[in-house]
């Protein structure tokens, strides 16, 4: 654990960095399960410092950084901006399925019950002329059942636009599907401490079968993530599940 001499040399060169761009993108693919001819191919976004890369940081360090700087939002900014210039240039090259490609963003609680930060992702996209269905958000089980009296000044004015919205590390113990569905939810993630044990314990693979069953009733999607075994992939067809997400299914890769 740094010192406080040491992370207030790490907070500067954070600042820096997002003034510099010396943050890359990364992505990982979610590939799906049972039919894969025709849908839409989607890539969760990630973001590295290249302080990171060098091993100045540990994976991720940095976030509790940037929290304790009140730099989230604009870190959340900072990667929307980049993913669209990403988009524009692919949709301008027009390169072999850009069109059917979508990233999925993490978002944190700062921007979410953020004020205006709707609207500065709605500029960012009429400027770019990226269509908005390339992008959906990423928010937390946890941070929908917090923030659930916040989330309509987030999602409200994106979801006419086309953006897309996914529910992360849903166990549906904290929000319900009628919650879902009165949000607009399109995807919902099914919690990894689930999907991980699918293969050997019979009440994770009924809890899997049980959310995804709830969730296609009412027309959204599911991912299940932390996918690492081939006996993990199996179960999840068995059940169903349109996608998977993890390292087995593939690594992360910079976004080029």
């Amino acid at each position: 654990m740094a010192n406080e001499p040491e992370q207030d040399d790490i907070a500067g060169n954070l600042i820096a960095a997002l003034k510099g761009g010396q943050f890359i993108l990364y992505f990982q693919a979610i590939k799906p399960i049972v039919s894969p001819g025709g849908q839409s191919s989607y890539r969760e976004i990630f973001v590295r410092f290249l302080e990171e890369e060098q091993k100045l940081l540990p994976p991720g360090g940095f976030f509790p950084i940037l929290e304790q700087q009140n730099l989230m939002a604009t870190m959340d900014k900072w990667v929307i901006s980049n993913v669209i210039r990403w988009h524009a240039a692919k949709r301008k090259l027009a390169q072999k399925n850009w069109n059917n490609t979508h990233c999925t963003i993490n978002l944190s609680s700062d921007s979410i019950v953020g004020p205006g930060f709707a609207n500065f992702v709605a500029r960012q996209l009429a400027k770019s002329q990226v269509p908005p269905r390339h992008l959906l958000f990423e928010i937390s089980e946890e941070d929908v059942d917090k923030y659930a009296l916040s989330l309509d000044q987030f999602i409200l004015p994106l979801k006419p636009l086309g953006c897309g919205f996914v529910v992360t590390d849903y166990s549906g113990e904290l929000v319900s599907t009628e919650m879902l569905q009165a949000l607009g939810i399109n995807l919902v993630k099914i919690d990894g401490r689930i999907v991980r044990r699918i293969h050997e314990d019979e009440k994770s693979f009924a809890d899997a079968g049980a959310i995804h069953e709830a969730c296609r009733e009412i027309g959204i999607r599911t991912i299940a993530e932390l996918v690492e075994r081939r006996e993990t992939l199996a179960k999840l067809k068995k059940i169903g599940i349109d996608y998977a997400q993890g390292y087995g299914i593939a690594k992360p890769a910079p976004l080029e």
